[in-house]
């Protein structure tokens, strides 16, 4: 078997494949690679989707609404399922916060433990501290003011991206008001995105809205409808900060639309790598959610292969291949809200 494939495109090379067991070439980034054994199995699928949707209309095989604005249309997908989602309460989170003296500018390890033993257990003990009381002021008010993205640009300061404290910080959102990202693309940065999914809680309810560029022309339409969908809103994502929403703002650039996705946002790539280093023999959202939740996905499409099924979609008209990337997205959303709201179930069980 070839060991690299390349793109139709510009005979640039899109994906990697790797032997199945074999570590990841690229962990840190957008998936540009997957393993034999998930290529054999894409193209299984692709094969299938286009032999059952061959002469089926789009709007036949994917329940949807033409969305239009002044960028034009696009089409949205939606859906809804039963789902609870838990948080973490704030006054907990205030109080696991104020516990950790290392957050406070010239306190390390050693000087923590000091203060400790002389009876400082908490930033707010500090306020009657000679040397530490105007930092401890500080950083009291940077919590109790409530403004989450200075919160986490503090911790930031202090404490690596996947420490279990940078979660509490989902206590000082709008919690209900959160959104999960996800995007499907044409392969690398530069190439039009081709669905936009979003998902939020509704009640006693997870609905999910996809919108999908019917060709590359409307992808113009889907990003205007995506961004207004979450403006203001807190996101929550899957290397969405490295990944999706700078990809995003890109795309914004391209089509002269103005302004960056600058929300708050909660990425749960580095917790999941924390919590399921010895666990797991990988970080894909996949791998995790079967350890998580014991899900198996059925006829997933790998997203390395998603330009491809795209592509294919594009030349022949048969909306079969669209089918599985519609549905990958979807369960990502999904899963991401799940592991979310397992995070902060896990984080109030520790106190």
């Amino acid at each position: 078997m070839a060991n690299k494939l390349k793109a139709r495109e510009e005979g640039r090379e899109e994906y990697a494949v790797v032997p199945e067991g074999a570590g990841p070439p690229d962990h840190d980034l957008m998936p540009s690679w997957l393993y034999g054994e998930d290529y054999f199995e894409g193209q299984r699928v692709k094969k299938k989707y286009l032999k059952e949707y061959e002469g089926v209309k789009l709007d036949e095989a994917i329940a949807g609404t033409p969305v239009g604005g002044e960028l034009g249309e696009c089409y949205l997908i939606e859906g809804a399922s039963d789902f609870s989602l838990s948080k973490i309460d704030r006054e907990n989170a205030r109080k696991a916060l104020l516990s950790n003296l290392r957050l406070l500018r010239g306190i390390g390890e050693g000087t923590e433990k000091k203060l400790k033993t002389q009876g400082y257990r908490t930033v707010e003990d500090l306020l009657a501290h000679g040397r530490w009381r105007g930092e401890a002021r500080r950083f009291m008010d940077i919590v109790d003011c409530g403004d989450a993205r200075a919160i986490q640009r503090e911790l930031w300061h202090w404490l690596p991206k996947s420490h279990p404290l940078n979660l509490h910080i989902t206590a000082f959102t709008d919690v209900e008001k959160l959104v999960a990202l996800d995007i499907e693309t044409m392969g690398l940065f530069s190439r039009p995105i081709i669905l936009f999914g979003a998902a939020f809680t509704k009640g006693d309810k997870i609905i999910t809205r996809q919108f999908l560029a019917r060709g590359v022309d409307e992808e113009a339409a889907a990003i205007n409808a995506f961004c207004s969908l979450v403006e203001g809103s807190p996101l929550v994502s899957y290397n969405g900060r490295a990944f999706d929403v700078p990809y995003i703002n890109q795309r914004r650039w391209y089509y002269d639309l103005g302004g960056d996705i600058e929300n708050v946002h909660f990425d749960m790539l580095p917790f999941a790598r924390r919590f399921f280093r010895e666990k797991a023999p990988d970080a894909r959202l996949t791998t995790i959610e079967k350890y998580l939740f014991g899900q198996e996905r059925k006829d997933d499409v790998p997203g390395a292969l998603v330009p491809e099924f795209y592509e294919e979609y594009l030349r022949t008209g048969n909306p079969g291949p669209l089918v599985p990337i519609i549905e990958h997205n979807r369960n990502d959303l999904v899963s991401l809200a799940r592991l979310f709201s397992k995070f902060c179930e896990d984080c109030n069980g520790s106190g």
